[in-house]
């Protein structure tokens, strides 16, 4: 195998090399980065796989890999000699930015007609995995969402994200049907079943968020759906390299079995710290209870503390949907079950930096210049 990687200097991405180049080494990597130059885009790599061990180890593991500095929009116009050899792409690339619809859609559906373009001048290309994410689902879905529910272009989504995901989805199956494309779709990423916050506090900083604020805006049995990065990973090769798949759409998600919920997060976070939970939901449109506890909680006196409490007031929105995203297709292909989220949750508290210094993970995701820049 020759695998082309977008994305690789992302949360996911990250995870996949770690775990591919620690365990796989039957497998050549190309990855494409946006960086100025080779060298430039090696560090980047660098920089997010040390995140996952040392920085000797990570420069180790990333000799081999060749690099391909290049911009995703433009991923037609590449022209190098190790794409000729290319066997599968695994596409993570994506702009995260929840607001911005210009900016994130010139990215997460114009990059990837364009990587769709270059995978048709592939000629020993057998599989192209596009990596969706499960929120194309919008803000009503069922409790139990099935893969082939979505993508649909009646969907109200929550978010320019999401929407743009749902678009290449969809832009995908309309002009690009020639190619062997198989979509995964992760549910919500957070933490590291065995090194916990280490390689990223992103969206854990929101569970510890709700915790701290005693709050909850769904059914206090309610759930969320959660899988640790290094599961999502493992996962993702498993669809990448497995020859015969039974289905082209996969949820990689926690399901019913392995869901989080609120009630079994309290007794995690009450193992850690030994102090009782008690969580309140948070009425559907008391925006006023939301901000008195985080004013009291963290504080409202500066640009980062306001930002947080936007993207805050954001995941409350995701988190009253109390949507589970089924996951027998990924299992029945012989990918074990994920851990639950409380069953790590103390692994990931263990190296947990502050709350709001956690925050800056995702950041970028939510600052007014990604609305602005559209």
């Amino acid at each position: 195998m020759r695998i082309l990687l977008t994305g690789g200097t992302g949360l996911i991405g990250g995870a996949v090399l770690h775990e591919a180049l620690s365990s796989r080494p039957d497998a050549e990597w190309v990855a494409l980065v946006r960086a100025t130059d080779a060298a430039a885009s090696r560090e980047r790599l660098i920089a997010r796989l040390s995140r996952f061990t040392d920085q000797g180890s990570a420069r180790r593991l990333l000799a081999p890999v060749t690099i391909l500095p290049g911009d995703l929009t433009k991923a037609d116009q590449l022209a190098h000699a190790a794409l000729g050899g290319v066997s599968h792409v695994l596409h993570l690339a994506a702009d995260t930015a929840w607001w911005g619809r210009q900016r994130v859609r010139r990215v997460n559906h114009d990059g990837t007609l364009a990587l769709a373009r270059l995978a048709r001048r592939l000629p020993r290309l057998g599989r192209l995995l596009h990596v969706s994410t499960a929120m194309i689902c919008g803000a009503a879905p069922p409790r139990l969402v099935e893969e082939e529910f979505y993508p649909r272009a009646d969907v109200d989504h929550l978010v320019d994200y999401s929407r743009s995901k749902a678009e290449t989805e969809m832009a995908l199956a309309a002009s690009y049907a020639d190619l062997p494309t198989v979509v995964a779709r992760p549910s919500i990423v957070v933490g590291h079943a065995t090194l916990g916050a280490g390689p990223s506090g992103s969206i854990l900083w929101v569970v510890r968020a709700a915790d701290r604020l005693r709050l909850v805006s769904c059914p206090l049995d309610g759930s969320i759906d959660i899988v640790p990065a290094d599961w999502t990973a493992q996962a993702l090769l498993h669809l990448l390299a497995k020859p015969d798949l039974t289905h082209s759409l996969y949820h990689v998600s926690a399901g019913e079995g392995a869901r989080t919920r609120w009630s079994d997060l309290g007794r995690a976070f009450t193992r850690a710290d030994g102090v009782p939970r008690q969580y309140h939901r948070l009425p559907a449109e008391d925006g006023g209870l939301l901000r008195q506890r985080f004013a009291a909680a963290f504080g409202l006196n500066d640009p980062v503390r306001l930002t947080m409490y936007r993207a805050m007031r954001a995941y409350y929105r995701f988190c009253a949907l109390n949507t589970t995203f089924a996951n027998q297709r990924l299992l029945a292909e012989g990918i074990a079950p994920p851990p639950s989220l409380p069953d790590y949750l103390g692994t990931c508290l263990a190296n947990s930096t502050g709350i709001v210094e956690q925050f800056a993970d995702d950041l970028d995701m939510f600052l007014p210049a990604a609305a602005d820049a559209a």
